[in-house]
């Protein structure tokens, strides 16, 4: 549904110039209207020439090495969070990137540590882990102002990355965001649960 929106969007919005565009009148505004209201001053983007993004890796000397495809373009660039153990390749990501490349946007798509290509064992992640990643992938890849748009619970760590990098997030966009999903799912755990080393914590290592 999330993926058929977004070519929605891409379709609807009529880009006459390389400048202020149309945007769609009313409640619902999605990443095409947002990026539609920007005024900007490079020439327009041919489809034949896009770009193609190929595997990097992001080396961090104390954390796992993160796997990650970033497309070159315009500010403000878009850096797609993925869901629960949910892979940069997936269909939300590969559509952002599509749409992201047909605007001429820069685009940044990743795997946490311990999931697809990324360096890291599964069973010992973290949301504070992986919060790190998000982060990482924020101070240290993404050119200027950016972005965010999180899928699942990467909406939950888009909102805490948002908060932790202010200087650098322009703007979010959540795809089926669950945060008040894994608030209510860490209330319900039992006092014993809750307390372990590797609970549901925003702050662990």
């Amino acid at each position: 549904m999330a993926v058929a929106r977004l070519a929605a969007v891409a379709a609807w919005v009529p880009y006459r110039s390389w400048g202020w565009a149309a945007a769609p009148v009313g409640p619902h505004r999605g990443l095409g209207a947002l990026l539609a209201l920007i005024p900007q001053r490079a020439p327009r983007w041919l489809p034949a020439c896009r770009q193609k993004t190929s595997l990097s890796f992001l080396n961090r000397p104390d954390l796992p090495n993160l796997a990650y495809k970033k497309l070159k373009g315009k500010s403000p660039g878009i850096i797609f969070i993925p869901g629960y153990l949910s892979y940069m390749n997936g269909t939300k990501a590969l559509a952002i990137e599509e749409f992201c490349k047909s605007l001429g946007h820069a685009c940044i798509r990743f795997d946490y540590s311990g999931v697809g290509s990324s360096d890291g064992n599964s069973e010992e992640s973290t949301l504070g882990k992986w919060r790190k990643d998000v982060l990482s992938i924020i101070d240290d890849l993404a050119d200027g102002p950016q972005i965010l748009v999180g899928s699942s619970l990467g909406g939950w760590l888009m909102l805490h990355a948002a908060i932790a990098r202010p200087e650098k997030v322009v703007a979010l966009i959540g795809v089926a965001t669950a945060a008040d999903t894994l608030v209510t799912k860490f209330n319900q755990l039992p006092v014993e649960e809750s307390g372990r080393k590797n609970c549901i914590s925003l702050h662990s290592a």
